[in-house]
């Protein structure tokens, strides 16, 4: 299975050098701003308007920021602003609160109940929930779910998140239908373990910019991650047991 290539880039000189490079999704985000800061509304507007015509038919994403569970009013009017915007997937992110646990499934379930096409990033430094995936996918109305990192510096997420765990993330929510995107301070050399848990994407930054993830994106490095991918493919990497 051919793993499919998420990008983010901050910009139009960015978008237009990762999806020159072979990249299949183009992910709108600020990555000095947090694992998932948003750009301003007029940004994105005009990033898609240029991708459109370049490259018609490549799907683009867009994050909403860094925000809480608690500031769920503002998260669902991001939401739209940003899906006015005419991207494909709106990402929204999921910080865990222990101390109140409840206003995460209610904020997934205002997210369920929205017409535009919202893809949940579970964001895992503290462990992969279980119980949250399960509520997610028996909503039966997100495209896709991701998991991501919040914290950049603790290294990979295949070096956080036992490789069963996301293996068995992984097939639970395609059995569903649903796209499965893994994503958080991905590394070059972690393309041929991502080959062997087949997401149907997954997300890179600081792999493949100059600089560190709030770096500028280069078009050469890019193409050697698709390298690596397609290589892989072609080798027939089988999946990961979810046992």
């Amino acid at each position: 299975m051919m793993v499919r290539l998420l990008v983010s880039v901050r910009d139009v000189d960015e978008a237009l050098a990762a999806a020159g490079a072979g990249a299949d999704l183009i992910d709108l985000k600020e990555p000095a701003d947090g694992a998932l800061g948003g750009l301003a509304p007029e940004r994105i507007a005009r990033i898609v308007s240029v991708l459109r015509t370049r490259y018609p038919g490549l799907p683009i994403s867009a994050t909403v920021g860094d925000l809480p569970a608690e500031q769920a009013d503002e998260i669902l009017r991001r939401v739209g602003r940003v899906a006015s915007r005419g991207v494909d997937y709106v990402k929204v992110g999921l910080w865990p609160t222990p101390e109140a646990p409840g206003r995460v499934t209610s904020l997934l379930d205002a997210l369920a109940d929205r017409t535009e096409s919202i893809v949940p990033v579970l964001l895992v430094d503290e462990g992969l929930d279980a119980g949250l995936v399960d509520h997610a996918l028996a909503r039966g109305s997100f495209p896709g779910l991701m998991v991501d990192t919040a914290t950049k510096r603790g290294g990979s997420l295949l070096q956080r998140v036992p490789a069963a765990t996301l293996a068995s993330f992984v097939a639970a929510v395609r059995s569903r239908g649903m796209l499965a995107g893994l994503a958080g301070s991905l590394r070059m050399d972690d393309a041929a373990a991502l080959l062997a848990l087949a997401p149907d994407f997954a997300g890179f930054r600081g792999a493949v910019t100059r600089g560190g993830r709030a770096g500028v994106l280069d078009p050469l490095l890019v193409r050697q991650l698709r390298g690596r991918f397609a290589a892989g493919a072609g080798a027939g990497h089988g999946r990961l047991a979810t046992a």
